[in-house]
């Protein structure tokens, strides 16, 4: 799971100051979404870049990315749901050498650090979002009024 923050706190709340506590909440949270939107799309693009080819296919773990803004605090979550998101992590990490209690061994699986490297990739431009996308939202309130 990724967890976004927004870091610059008196940042945002310097573009909100003006709206009321209900319209606050919503642009805020409007922004915290667009920001794991951007690790949803990166980490699905490096899937399937670097895992889907001819005879792979991960139709579970490609609809097993889900992201969540939370209700009572201010953040979000991008990570994995079911069925798919169940095995995420060893298509992200690798697995080693493992042994059955027969002594027969199970396939090693390579590490291709898809989620890793889109939370790394990514990390500036969700806070770039983070601020476009609240700047939409109280444009969109002011334009309602």
């Amino acid at each position: 799971m990724i967890q976004v923050r927004a870091i610059d706190r008196e940042n945002i709340q310097y573009l909100v100051r003006n709206l009321e506590d209900f319209e606050k909440d919503k642009a805020i949270k409007s922004g915290l979404r667009a920001a794991v939107n951007v690790f949803r799309v990166k980490g699905r693009s490096n899937l399937r870049a670097r895992l889907l080819h001819h005879g792979k296919q991960t139709n579970h773990l490609m609809n097993s990315f889900t992201t969540r803004v939370k209700r009572n605090k201010l953040g979000a979550l991008s990570g994995f749901d079911r069925p798919g998101g169940n095995h995420a992590h060893l298509v992200d990490r690798g697995t080693k050498r493992r042994y059955t209690k027969a002594g027969t061994t199970r396939d090693i699986m390579p590490g291709n650090s898809f989620w890793d490297d889109a939370k790394q990739t990514e990390e500036n431009k969700a806070m770039q979002a983070i601020y476009q996308s609240v700047q939409k939202a109280i444009q969109r309130i002011n334009d309602r009024r």
